[in-house]
């Protein structure tokens, strides 16, 4: 499992479990740049977001 943090299109750290990579070649952090879009595509802000936090409070009392 990994995370990475983008720097404005120019720079992407990966975080993995034993170790951190930067990445600066423009190819790869193309890639970065397209999960990354994928990701915010698939992900749920605002009043939607507190909907389903407060959904699993409750599946969990």
């Amino acid at each position: 499992m990994s995370g990475f943090i983008m720097f404005d299109r120019r720079l992407v750290m990966v975080e993995t479990t034993t170790a951190e990579m930067t990445v600066t070649q423009p190819r790869e952090i193309a890639l970065y740049g397209r999960a990354f879009d994928v990701l915010a595509g698939q992900s749920v802000t605002g009043g939607g977001a507190r909907g389903l936090i407060r959904e699993a409070i409750q599946q969990r009392r």
